[in-house]
């Protein structure tokens, strides 16, 4: 018996099987989706808790400094500090929101609040209006209400904010920098506009702060606190410290001792090696600033552009063994010479 032919030239057979095909693909296609979208929700899950983890210990480490800053002797600066600590609470919080319940974000927002009226009342009771003269920029306000989400995230302040800042150097080119223990140990130093610079502080110092950094070598002892990174670019750090953030950066090296976690924010071709750095006080620097010698999370990395768990940040990676510097002094007289660089010390 001659088999049946539609209009198509499809037999009936042909046709039934071509129908059953499709369908099946049809349902590959829903299970693929209704797949992806549970991954979403387990991905958006992690998230809130990374972010949960993430925002308590950043408020408990404001809390612990707003508790301990009236034994401070350098009570302008570590205030500085805390405003940009808050500043940075707010802007982790503005890039998160699109994960955030508004509940979540309320909480969080009153928490940043309560943050900024303690660092106020703090400051007006620790330290007399007529005498502040620090002339830091001024990130935090009293009311979360004037935060905007645009100015946040806008890279026009935070230029504006680094134009008022007293930086300890600024606007050098080939220059070897250095600086005398007493204008080290247990005090904020900080840089700006630096262009085939080496910076050496041997010392024990309280927190770091470089911005606008380009072809620039840094080799520093222990830091009790905090070192932060902005818009460095083709860079080499050898730093040891309690926490390290690190901003708008590329092609980068970070030779690392960090006890808490380090952070990058819109950063790429950030590579990361442990700290080798020498010098022959470095052992009695590292107890002074009080540093657990026992930890250094040199290779773990929170990258807030990169909130992915199953997949790992392509904007930082480990310095291969090869490309390890593993002689401090050497690479120095070379970029000296290299780049003809003038001694400076300040």
């Amino acid at each position: 018996m001659a088999e049946i032919v539609d209009g198509h030239g499809f037999s009936g057979k042909e046709k039934i099987t071509e129908i059953l095909n499709r369908r099946h693909k049809e349902r590959e296609i829903q299970i693929q989706a209704a797949k992806l979208e549970r991954e979403k929700d387990a991905d958006e899950t992690e998230a809130m808790q990374f972010f949960e983890s993430s925002f308590d210990e950043k408020v408990k480490l404001i809390g612990n400094s707003l508790a301990t800053v009236g034994k401070s002797e350098q009570k302008a600066q570590v205030f500085a500090e805390m405003q940009n600590e808050i500043y940075d609470l707010q802007r982790y919080l503005s890039t998160s929101t699109f994960f955030l319940n508004e509940y979540k974000i309320k909480v969080c927002q009153n928490t940043i609040t309560d943050l900024c009226k303690q660092l106020e009342i703090l400051k007006a009771e620790l330290i007399p209006k007529k005498k502040f003269g620090f002339k830091s920029k001024k990130i935090v306000k009293t009311s979360a209400e004037k935060f905007t989400l645009d100015k946040l995230d806008g890279a026009k302040d935070a230029s504006a904010g680094e134009d008022r800042m007293k930086w300890t150097f600024a606007n050098r080119k080939n220059e070897l920098i250095e600086l005398p223990r007493e204008k080290i140990d247990d005090q904020t130093i900080t840089g700006s506009d630096l262009t085939n610079c080496v910076i050496r502080l041997e010392g024990h110092s309280g927190s770091l702060q470089f911005a606008k950094l380009e072809n620039c070598l840094v080799i520093c002892g222990p830091t009790a606190r905090s070192i932060f990174l902005d818009d460095c670019h083709n860079c080499k750090f050898v730093v040891a410290c309690q926490q390290l953030r690190c901003h708008r950066s590329r092609n980068c090296d970070l030779y690392l001792k960090v006890t808490s976690r380090a952070i990058i924010e819109d950063c790429a071709q950030i590579q990361v090696a442990e700290y080798n750095g020498i010098y022959p006080d470095l052992d009695g620097d590292l107890l002074k600033s009080g540093l657990d010698s026992t930890v250094n999370n040199w290779n773990i990395l929170d990258d807030f552009n990169w909130l992915s768990t199953d997949k790992p940040s392509p904007n930082w990676s480990i310095l291969e063994h090869d490309q390890l510097i593993l002689n401090w002094s050497a690479y120095q007289d070379q970029f000296q010479q290299t780049h003809s660089l003038c001694n400076t010390f300040e």
